[in-house]
């Protein structure tokens, strides 16, 4: 019993005013069109600069939690070491471990090659190729759903180390999300949009089922700010010509 970690004390809304910080948990590998940990002002990141705005309105100083990898996220998150996770899709599986908000965004799985590659149009062509992904995604998760043998899957820490081993050939496809793949589409040129992998899902913010006071406020201020133009200048400003894509309101292959 010495041994093992002590549970985290329970947290919950009132408890953070009290302290007057959020604590936001995100991972190293996090593009920064979506959290930049610089926090640069001009540009934040998307879901940093709704969780500051958040953070303004309630009168909290945003606190960022850094884990080196995905995979370490929802530990962290159920150790107490921070009140919310960003970037995190919402699935059944993660739902048994903790709850979400409100959509954040919707979700596609695409697979992505780098060209002077065939692009990957349909799933039996997916299940013929070497694939990379990221450790502890959803990404992951869909690379094997699809049939994808785990002999031929390379395993990757987060995005540009699996990018560039895209470019090099060192792998054949990898599996993403359509908006991490417009992000990333930006710094490589060379990347090709393929097949969709899997079902529509979306991403929220991670939340420890117990807070439930934080969950009602978060979800109040994602539904206020998504109905406002406030919204559709942020989607603009990181997603650019490409946000309606994103959105789901264009078709893909």
């Amino acid at each position: 019993l010495l041994a093992m970690p002590p549970a985290a004390s329970p947290v919950d809304f009132p408890d953070i005013q009290a302290r007057g910080s959020l604590r936001v948990i995100a991972a190293e590998g996090e593009q920064p069109e979506m959290f930049d940990f610089d926090g640069d002002p001009a540009k934040p990141g998307l879901e940093r600069e709704m969780l500051e705005g958040f953070a303004r309105l309630k009168r909290l100083r945003l606190e960022v939690v850094a884990v080196r990898t995905f995979s370490d996220r929802i530990p962290a998150l159920l150790r107490g070491d921070g009140d919310v996770i960003i970037g995190l899709v919402d699935t059944a599986e993660r739902r048994k471990r903790i709850d979400f908000t409100d959509e954040v965004l919707p979700v596609r799985h695409l697979a992505v090659t780098h060209k002077p590659a065939a692009p990957v149009n349909s799933v039996e062509d997916l299940r013929k190729r070497k694939a990379g992904t990221i450790r502890g995604t959803t990404g992951a998760r869909e690379t094997l759903a699809a049939g994808v043998p785990e002999a031929q899957v390379e395993y990757f820490s987060d995005t540009e180390p699996m990018l560039q081993a895209l470019a090099a050939g060192r792998v054949a496809v990898v599996v993403m999300t359509l908006s991490d793949f417009v992000l990333a589409a930006d710094r490589h040129p060379g990347l090709e949009g393929g097949v969709f992998v899997g079902e529509p899902a979306h991403a929220a913010w991670g939340l420890r089922k117990q807070d439930k006071e934080l969950k009602a406020e978060l979800d109040g201020y994602i539904g206020n700010l998504r109905s406002g133009a406030s919204w559709n200048r942020l989607i603009v400003t990181y997603f650019g010509e490409k946000a309606l894509s994103v959105l789901g309101r264009t078709t893909g292959r």
